[in-house]
């Protein structure tokens, strides 16, 4: 019998875009789910949506919660949860329709802990969107290659949304109600983690809307903090100090790069950031494994932070920070 699987949204203020999302859930041609809708009642018509749909399919479960926080809607998500593997998603984001039988038949195969898939991001107010996969990766990592893998910034990172968990590996695991909780819950998993099978393919759709939380300061900040956590974590692995400081480096830069783009820069608050990549990008211009557009930009953090600042306004006119293509360029890391 094929497992059950619990798929888990996170829903608050999100009606434009709850309709698209449920039915990507309830379109997956693996059958054998059990849809989770944690809501909390706002301003628009989310809740509403949410009890419409419970009517239309019985697999749906609605799961109210007066507490605000995207820690407690994922928590009490989790507690309403039977499935033996458990897939977070967020209301305003969509699922490729076989994405869960993808996922679940590399899991079972490997007998892995989580798998996880190649990405989309959709860009609401800009033109075109991104793919974020890599071919040519093995089907399964362990913990050291999941997190050599991760810290290499190539296909996928410690957001949730593109992963599938045992659930009994992270059913105790609760999410905090810091910002950015889905990578500092991610970071606490990988410990528990000892096979990962990986789907090459883009299966997951991340809407990147002009409101965005994820662009906000605050969001930023800990996403760096998460960021920070997991280099701790694996400072036992030696091997893997020249990776852990390219990661480092790229999360503060894109950091900075949204700063500037999105207009919240201010010189004074970001010194000690400035600080901590210069630190990096001293083992990220000996590398022969970045890619040479990163060892510039490390170069340039070397120098000072107004040579920095500089070389950020001029990486806005060509692809995001921190992205890999699949040229022979692209870092071996």
């Amino acid at each position: 019998m094929e497992p059950l699987v619990s798929v888990i949204l996170l829903i608050y203020m999100v009606e434009a875009y709850l309709p698209k999302c449920i039915e990507s859930a309830m379109g997956q041609s693996y059958r054998n789910i059990e849809i989770i809708l944690a809501v909390c009642e706002g301003k628009d018509r989310s809740l509403k949506i949410c009890e419409e749909y419970e009517k239309k399919d019985s697999r749906i479960k609605l799961v109210k919660r007066d507490e605000k926080g995207r820690g407690a809607g994922r928590n009490s998500g989790m507690k309403a949860a039977r499935g033996k593997y458990v897939l977070f998603i967020d209301g305003d984001d969509h699922l490729g329709p076989d994405m869960v039988l993808k996922l679940v038949d590399a899991a079972e195969k490997h007998g892995a802990d989580a798998a996880v898939c190649g990405d989309v991001y959709e860009y609401e107010n800009e033109p075109g969107r991104y793919e974020e996969h890599v071919a040519g990766l093995p089907e399964v990592f362990g913990r050291r290659e999941l997190y050599g893998e991760i810290l290499s910034r190539r296909s996928f990172g410690l957001e949730v949304w593109n992963k599938l968990f045992l659930f009994e590996k992270v059913r105790d695991i609760e999410y905090g109600d810091e910002m950015a909780e889905d990578r500092f819950w991610s970071v606490k998993a990988f410990r528990r983690l000892d096979r990962i099978a990986y789907v090459p393919s883009p299966e997951f759709f991340y809407v990147v809307r002009g409101d965005s939380a994820s662009r906000k300061p605050h969001i930023m900040e800990s996403s760096m903090e998460a960021d920070r956590m997991l280099c701790r974590d694996i400072e036992y692995i030696h091997s893997l100090k020249e990776e852990s400081d390219y990661f480092l480096f790229i999360s503060c830069y894109n950091a900075l790069y949204e700063a500037l783009h999105f207009g919240y820069f201010e010189f004074d608050g970001w010194k000690e950031v400035y600080l901590e990549m210069r630190s990096a990008a001293a083992n990220v211009v000996k590398s022969a494994k970045c890619r040479k557009p990163d060892r510039i930009k490390a170069f340039a953090a070397r120098l000072g932070f107004r040579p920095l600042i500089l070389t950020i306004r001029l990486s806005m006119r060509f692809k995001p920070a921190g992205l890999y293509d699949d040229k022979e360029e692209s870092s071996s890391l």
